[in-house]
């Protein structure tokens, strides 16, 4: 019995094994493809839109190196707006010690409607939530988010 083929062999098997995965990721993305559920609760903004392109009407939002969480206020929302007016102290507080990284604020906007914005330390935009989604879909959100980062 004569064993020279066998190194070629499995050299050539392990590599085919070890590339596999990279080409059927490869195959995936350059395809499209992208899963059908996403993660996180909110909508997410497309990349590269800052807290000012949006105009809104505080300057004050241009603190940059802390995340920020932005609730809109218009002349529309009455109830949800004060909930979550009452809301957001409690949800800063249930973040832990991660809750010096999230500066919150409040801004009256016509423009954009009521919601919860939430941008990065950079200024860049990342989420904008619902006021009517539950605050534990935020909260679980929010601690994802600031586990996982290492910004801010």
């Amino acid at each position: 019995m004569s064993n020279k083929g066998y190194p070629r062999t499995v050299f050539w098997l392990v590599w085919s094994i070890a590339l596999l995965p990279l080409l059927v990721a490869s195959v995936a993305y350059f395809s499209g493809w992208r899963p059908a559920e996403q993660i996180t609760e909110g909508e997410l903004y497309p990349p590269g839109l800052t807290l000012a392109d949006l105009q809104l009407e505080n300057k004050e939002l241009a603190a940059e190196g802390n995340w920020q969480l932005i609730l809109l206020v218009d002349k529309t929302c009455a109830d949800e707006c004060r909930y979550w007016q009452t809301l957001l102290p409690n949800l800063h507080a249930s973040l832990g010690k991660d809750r010096d990284r999230l500066l919150w604020q409040q801004v009256d906007s016509n423009e954009q409607g009521a919601g919860l914005l939430l941008a990065d330390p950079r200024g860049f935009m990342v989420t904008r939530y619902s006021l009517s989604l539950p605050p534990k879909a935020v909260i679980k959100d929010l601690k994802r988010l600031l586990r996982i980062s290492k910004v801010g």
